[in-house]
């Protein structure tokens, strides 16, 4: 599908995590004689980065793709969801699969390098990819790899200088498996080098999902030299040891607390710190449950993801799924549970904003002197007062009304 002597139009839309969006605009890059619009825009061809990591994803994926196709236009359909066998998959005509942006860009008769270019005012570089975990709910290793291939470190700081050259004042390390950076280099090289490489030459850095048991005293000591930004995300998944033992995570609760507590420690004012859970796994109990709200509300999050279990074909939890899955108005109940404790501490997170003097990132103008933006704690809210897209603002934290706003 050559791209004709007059440009084509053509839309991107990405679902999934951070490493989805920072492929979308690697693919996009690479994308010369097209032109980008908006999928509500209208365009030739709409290419679907998909993620599979639930029930629901694959849902929304099949969803998107039978939608645009119903346009005329061409849909490629690419990403995670692409590399399952989901039997549900939408054939229409003018839907093609294709494994990964760069077998997409092939197809298109483009190449995707590994150049970066930015898109957004917080740009988010991939340093790594694959996944050695082996948690018994995820198809994740087996669409993106069980091996781990880091950037080299040279490539990383190549990326880190166009990034500041660009103007850029704060960056995102993701990976699928961030925290095992380097782990299968001979160099020694590992994920505290690129923060402190990062933060040398951008000077703000943020860290995407990073388990627990990968949190370690280099990585805590960034934190308190202010090289990390004041915010975490630490997947939890379960708040109960045993359905932790069932799910097969590489760590217990007592050792996830002492992470968490040490990352808040580590600042001296309290951090964001983010988590993911899922209600109902296979043979989840109440009591269970009742130990992961307690465990919850002793800890210093400042939010959290639910995701009701979702079976995902060819794991082990979709083999328990079978025999002792969690009954779906259960697992919605518990699921809304967990959702309205998250929700309280967001609240009371967000009050404790207020007065605050921190930093942040203006990302997109709304209105003549009005930003939407990110602060140092993740922290999503209106800027008030002159500026452009990119700066790096001191403000205070205020509360109007409802709402919050930043001057």
């Amino acid at each position: 599908m050559a791209s004709p002597s007059g440009p084509r139009r053509v839309a991107i839309i990405t679902f999934g995590c951070k490493v989805n969006l920072f492929e979308s605009e690697q693919l996009a890059a690479a994308l010369s004689g097209y032109t980008l619009v908006e999928p509500d825009d209208g365009a030739d061809l709409y290419i679907v980065n998909g993620c599979t990591v639930t029930a629901a994803a694959d849902a929304q994926v099949r969803s998107m793709a039978r939608r645009l196709a119903r346009t005329g236009g061409a849909v490629i359909v690419t990403g995670c969801y692409a590399r399952t066998d989901d039997l549900h998959r939408p054939h229409e005509p003018g839907i093609v699969y294709l494994p990964d942006i760069a077998a997409v860009a092939k197809y298109l008769e483009r190449v995707v390098n590994d150049d970066f270019t930015v898109l957004r005012a917080r740009p988010v570089i991939k340093i790594e990819d694959g996944c050695t975990g082996s948690c018994a709910y995820c198809i994740i290793p087996s669409v993106r790899g069980r091996d781990i291939r880091s950037v080299p470190p040279d490539r990383v700081e190549e990326l880190l200088h166009s990034v500041h050259e660009r103007g850029y004042r704060e960056v995102v390390l993701t990976g699928i498996h961030v925290g095992k950076y380097g782990h299968e280099r001979a160099d020694g090289a590992r994920l505290a080098d690129i923060v402190e490489m990062a933060h040398a030459i951008v000077g703000r850095v943020r860290l995407s999902s990073l388990e627990a048991d990968e949190i370690d005293d280099r990585l805590l000591a960034l934190a308190a030299a202010g090289k990390i930004l004041p915010h975490w995300h630490i997947p939890l998944q379960a708040g109960s040891d045993a359905v932790l033992r069932a799910m097969r995570r590489p760590y217990d609760t007592r050792l996830f607390a002492a992470k968490v507590r040490a990352v808040a420690a580590a600042y001296p004012e309290p951090p964001a710190i983010g988590t993911d859970i899922i209600a109902g796994f296979p043979g989840e109990s109440d009591a269970d449950l009742d130990a992961a709200l307690s465990f919850i509300s002793a800890l210093p999050f400042t939010y959290g993801h639910v995701f009701p279990f979702s079976p995902r074909p060819g794991t082990p939890a979709a083999d328990l799924h079978r025999k002792i899955g969690v009954p779906p108005d259960v697992k919605k109940e518990r699921a809304r549970r967990l959702r309205e404790l998250f929700a309280a501490k967001r609240r009371e997170f967000q009050r404790s904003q207020v007065g605050r003097a921190m930093k942040m990132i203006l990302e997109t103008e709304v209105a003549p002197d009005r930003f939407e933006g990110t602060t140092d704690t993740y922290f999503q809210l209106t800027y008030r007062g002159k500026g452009q897209v990119k700066d790096l603002k001191k403000v205070i934290i205020k509360k109007e009304g409802k709402g919050y706003v930043a001057e």
